[in-house]
């Protein structure tokens, strides 16, 4: 399964760049930003990713997230208009490094429903107070 990491500004790229630094080089995730786009630049972008890893025989998608930074922002709007009904496309909000860790352990283990349901999970399990003021 491939990933596509879609932000605002250097964020995404800096995401991926700080996951190879970890795991070492990976095939299948990488990184666009929304900077100095227009909505239309950005759909077209992101639904042509999309279509370069279709199958080129049947022309049949191949199953991706989509990691977007910001539910709402315009990375998500873009993803959301650049998908197409039955796309086997999974858009999530919220992108962080330990959901990108998960995605690249899990992806070729787990079918596309259980993968997502635990990136939404260590994602989320990711956000936690560690101390501070009480």
């Amino acid at each position: 399964m491939r990933g596509l990491v879609a932000t605002h500004g250097d964020l995404g790229r800096e995401l991926v760049r700080v996951v190879e630094m970890i795991t070492g080089p990976q095939h299948g995730l990488t990184a666009m930003t929304n900077h100095g786009k227009s909505a239309s630049d950005l759909t077209a972008e992101i639904r042509g990713w999309l279509e370069d890893g279709a199958d080129p025989e049947s022309g049949t998608i191949a199953p991706a997230v989509l990691f977007i930074d910001d539910h709402g922002g315009s990375c998500a709007n873009a993803a959301m208009l650049a998908t197409r009904p039955g796309e086997p496309v999974v858009i999530l909000s919220g992108v962080n490094l330990a959901m990108l860790l998960a995605f690249l352990s899990w992806r070729e283990d787990l079918d596309p429903d259980e993968l997502v349901a635990r990136l939404v999970t260590r994602g989320r399990d990711a956000i936690t107070r560690l101390g501070g003021v009480s």
